[in-house]
């Protein structure tokens, strides 16, 4: 940690997550969903975020077995990319418009042949349908902008549709649900809450302490670390003292803080809700793990 802190300047106080031993991709690969399908019916396109890819493949798997529990076709292509959200935020803008013109052609072909684009991380939803069409003025932009859900969002419309499998096994597991920024920009009124409200047993529990303060790298970052926790210290303190076994959000940086100090995990929604169709057995030992609390100064 020493090192790192030197080298790259993340907080030598920070969680930082882990790296997987198989990335969700080579996961998808193995799964035969990285090809589209002609046909009709309907067909979502996963969107992989860098932290479902390389350090929690489990977050993208839940989405993958949930999705076919609804008979939803899924398509994860090689060729996506990150969204490049940090380099926005940085101001690197020119940079980003190179980066993201090819990607943005081939979603919008996928829109066009009946897709659906959804993420897992509210971020990744927040920068297609609101920073692509500022950065580039193409129909293709705004296309792919009206087709991009975030992926509770998505699940949630089916449920008021009344397509949603609510066969649902009962969780007997208390949880503190915090809603992120991101997503209140997105969906005012829509939070992981109402989902995690479908599944029978669990207890539920609203944080509602304020931003996390980690704004994506700003929370890892050795000179703004202090500042971070000052911003999210609602939040941390909250997790520190409730009786919820685990905590729940959407947001990976939200999630990191959320563990900061504490020994329980932070879980996505998604993956609860997988678990509770009888999917990914895994996800009961995520829910058991506990850890060494770092000290939160």
């Amino acid at each position: 940690r020493w090192v790192l802190e030197k080298i790259t300047g993340i907080a030598i106080s920070r969680r930082i997550p882990q790296i997987a031993r198989q990335s969700f991709m080579k996961w998808a690969i193995k799964q035969r969903i990285t090809r589209p399908n002609r046909g009709a019916g309907r067909k979502v396109l996963y969107l992989v975020d860098h932290y479902a890819n390389w350090h929690n493949p489990l977050v993208g798997m839940a989405l993958v077995h949930v999705l076919q529990h609804q008979k939803v076709e899924v398509y994860v292509p090689t060729w996506q990319t990150v969204t490049w959200m940090t380099k926005i935020a940085h101001g690197d803008i020119d940079r980003v418009r190179k980066l993201i013109g090819p990607q943005i052609r081939l979603l919008a072909d996928a829109v066009r042949q009946g897709y659906t684009i959804v993420t897992t991380e509210p971020t990744a939803a927040l920068c297609l349908q609101r920073e692509y069409p500022q950065l580039i003025d193409h129909e293709d932009a705004k296309t792919v902008a009206a087709h991009t859900q975030e992926a509770g969002m998505y699940l949630w419309d089916m449920h008021k549709r009344n397509e949603l499998e609510l066969d649902l096994k009962p969780l007997n597991v208390s949880v503190i649900y915090h809603t992120p920024c991101h997503l209140r920009a997105l969906e005012p009124d829509h939070t992981g809450m109402q989902l995690l409200q479908l599944i029978p047993g669990l207890s539920l529990h609203h944080a509602d302490a304020g931003c996390s303060g980690m704004a994506g790298t700003y929370g890892m970052k050795r000179k703004t670390y202090r500042t971070s926790l000052r911003v999210g210290w609602g939040l941390i303190s909250t997790m520190q003292t409730t009786t919820a076994q685990i905590g729940s959000t959407e947001c990976t940086s939200c999630k990191l803080q959320m563990e900061q100090g504490v020994d329980k995990p932070t879980i996505h929604p998604i993956a609860l809700l997988a678990y509770a169709y009888g999917k990914l057995p895994e996800v009961r030992t995520w829910i058991q793990t506990r850890h060494e609390g770092l000290t939160v100064q």
